[in-house]
């Protein structure tokens, strides 16, 4: 607490005439408050900054992928049978189609047991899928499906102990126990996970009561379908394998699945039931309305920043104010190098290079806008390549070579493709992209690590060896700016940087306010003794004038006398 002086030997107000010399002494504490509450004020802005950022990057991250602008759209005249869609690369037009037969998965069962605990038996199952031909009795496996050995040891091999060790083996199939209701009514179904003749199932055991074929011990489980009930053919089937079978466009198709992806090129199609009576109509057609929303969203998205960082950097010329980033360089790098992106151009191969060639361009006022008229007719002429301008794409000029995918270190251009060795499931493809020899990922095959094609993943589903042509991966626009506000937005990018230096500039103040008023201290300190003193002062001569005044009346009385 401050010293106070009570002025009563002088009659001065000392606490007030102290107070207004600290008052005269604080402008530099006030200029310090000044300083700090303007950086605050920008340090906000850039907050308010980096929210529109974020805001941008989240609309240019769903802009960014194809499939926002390779929209198509699929109409099916009875939707109860089949379902569709297309993935833009479909040839638009009318398909006739009609289901004979849905594809599903093979059950069998095996005999009930009064208790879920009842054992069944030890010894080994092994669980292959392939195909049965009543006609040749035969059973081929599957070549893409592994058989599987099951282990069932005693002490462990009760009902449901059984079922919980097919289950845990992931053998392509699922065991489940239902209750019939009957007395001996819990009863093991054993159901092939995938569906289509490929995956019927044939149970061989080695039962450790030494008859693996017979109807008993764990031997009740086997199932051979060219061998006779009761001796390797133990299980009853309750539903058997079968292949989807339809036809489109007069064109017999069988399935091992009701999901279909590699029927009509571009579209999946999940067939649902039957058909009865005609061939059911699928037409496929480009979703115009969808892309032109796409392409409007990037519009719009670009809009709400622009008004952000303008009113963030505006100056009033009625007021001849500036708002609180108005000249800042930081917020017109960040405007500068955003507007430079949307004008530039794209080497995608494809029909359009810049953003006014499908009527998105800029207005006097600085924003966008969209001629519809214009996109419309592009969408028309040029539908896919429309994509190609908005988000990453690649087009080989081998059609037996595509594109796959690609990391941020993947640069844009055109790239020879050579390959040594094709891949397959159990051989890794070996070749080179852009001269460098590439990682080898089955059929697929990946640029090299440190090559501008670093990151690029290709597939070569067949063909020859040698020289495979080119590819030629693009960046689009919305992908682009996604990479450059990504730099602005990250812990090392130029809004950190800035924030950063605001931030230090805030402690630097709050230290120059604190000596500040340290330095106050002192002086009220200084104002406050010399003020005591002078009372001090004042108190002596005051008790000197007494003194005298009293002497003076006494002698002034004595010469009276």
């Amino acid at each position: 607490m401050a010293i106070t002086v009570s002025g009563l030997s002088s009659g001065l107000d000392v606490n007030s005439i102290v107070s207004q010399l600290i008052a005269a002494e604080s402008g530099p504490l006030a200029n310090i408050a000044t300083r700090k509450t303007a950086v605050q004020s920008k340090i906000s802005a850039f907050g308010t900054l980096k929210s529109a950022l974020s805001t941008f990057q989240t609309a240019l991250a769903n802009l960014s992928s194809p499939s926002k602008f390779n929209v198509q759209s699929t109409a099916i005249s009875d939707s109860t049978v089949f379902s569709a869609t297309a993935n833009g690369k479909a040839t638009s037009g009318d398909y006739s189609v009609t289901v004979t037969q849905l594809a599903q998965t093979q059950k069998l069962a095996m005999g009930g047991f009064a208790n879920k605990t009842d054992t069944v038996g030890s010894g080994t199952l092994t669980i292959t899928l392939g195909t049965y031909d009543s006609v040749g009795n035969s059973f081929t496996a599957n070549a893409d499906k592994t058989p599987v050995n099951i282990a069932i040891p005693a002490g462990s091999d009760s009902l449901e102990k059984v079922r919980d060790a097919i289950n845990a083996a992931d053998a392509g199939v699922t065991a489940s126990i239902i209750n019939d209701g009957s007395s001996n009514g819990n009863r093991l179904v054993i159901t092939s996970k995938d569906s289509g003749t490929v995956n019927s199932i044939k149970i061989e055991v080695s039962d450790d009561d030494g008859n693996p074929l017979d109807d008993s011990g764990l031997s009740r489980l086997a199932y051979d379908p060219t061998a006779t009930a009761g001796s390797g053919k133990n299980l009853t089937q309750m539903q058997a394998a079968k292949d989807a079978l339809l036809t489109i466009d007069g064109i017999d198709i069988v399935k091992s699945s009701n999901t279909i992806t590699d029927a009509v090129e571009g579209v999946t199609l999940k067939l649902l039931k039957e058909s009865t009576g005609s061939p059911v109509n699928m037409n496929i057609a480009t979703d115009s309305a969808a892309i032109e929303a796409s392409v409007m969203a990037f519009v719009e998205a670009y809009n709400k920043l622009n008004t952000s960082i303008r009113t963030l950097t505006k100056y009033d010329e009625t007021t001849k104010t500036g708002a609180i980033l108005n000249g800042d360089a930081t917020a017109r790098t960040i405007a500068t190098k955003i507007k430079s992106v949307i004008t530039s151009t794209v080497s995608s191969g494809g029909a359009f290079n810049t953003l006014s060639q499908i009527g998105v361009g800029f207005k006097s006022d600085g924003t966008l806008s969209l001629d519809s008229t214009k996109l419309q007719a592009n969408i028309a002429s040029n539908f896919e390549d429309i994509a190609k301008l908005f988000a990453t794409s690649a087009t080989a000029t081998d059609s037996q070579v595509s594109f796959v995918g690609n990391t941020s270190q993947t640069k844009a251009g055109t790239y020879a493709i050579n390959v040594s060795q094709l891949g397959s499931d159990s051989t890794d493809t070996i070749g080179t992209i852009n001269g460098v020899a590439g990682t080898g990922i089955g059929a697929s095959l990946k640029g090299a690590v440190g090559d501008d094609s670093e990151g690029l993943l290709i597939k070569i589903s067949g063909g020859a060896t040698g020289d495979r042509g080119t590819i030629t991966f693009s960046i689009g626009l919305a992908a682009q700016l996604n990479t450059l506000v990504s730099d602005f937005l990250n812990e090392e990018g130029i809004l950190a940087a800035k924030t950063d230096g605001l931030n230090s500039s805030i402690t630097r103040l709050n230290k120059e306010a604190e000596a500040q008023e340290a330095r106050l201290d002192v002086i009220e300190k200084r104002y406050r003794a010399q003020f005591t003193a002078l009372e001090t002062l004042i108190s002596s001569m005051n008790s000197t004038s007494a003194f005298l005044t009293q002497q003076l009346s006494q002698l002034s009385a004595n010469s009276k006398s």
